[in-house]
């Protein structure tokens, strides 16, 4: 069982690096800036779910977070960056039939 948490910790961890220093490339300018909320919220919730992970495996104790568990920004970041992206092609969508709509008013 802890084997399972110390792999989970190393992904956490392993991915949240690589998320961070994705999000600090040359190309992360031409992304909108709610992708690079959703992707800064989802590092610090990967974070604390791996340092939540450390002190269980430290201490054998599942650690009491229902005050403020901050692990759930992981899924609040991938919620974010996912909403945008339907909101933006749901926007495209209804654009083009408002369009298709006019040119057939004006001919």
């Amino acid at each position: 069982m802890t084997g399972l948490f110390f792999l989970a910790t190393v992904v956490d961890l392993t991915a949240a690096l690589i998320i961070f220093v994705g999000a600090l490339s040359e190309r992360m300018r031409l992304y909108p800036a709610w992708h690079k909320v959703g992707l800064i919220v989802a590092v610090v919730g990967l974070v604390c779910q791996a340092f939540r992970n450390i002190e269980f495996l430290t201490t054998g104790v599942s650690p009491h977070d229902s005050d403020l568990p901050l692990w759930i920004l992981k899924d609040l970041g991938i919620a974010i960056i996912a909403y945008f992206y339907l909101y933006l092609g749901v926007k495209a969508r209804i654009g083009n039939k408002t369009k298709q709509k006019r040119k057939r008013t004006i001919k």
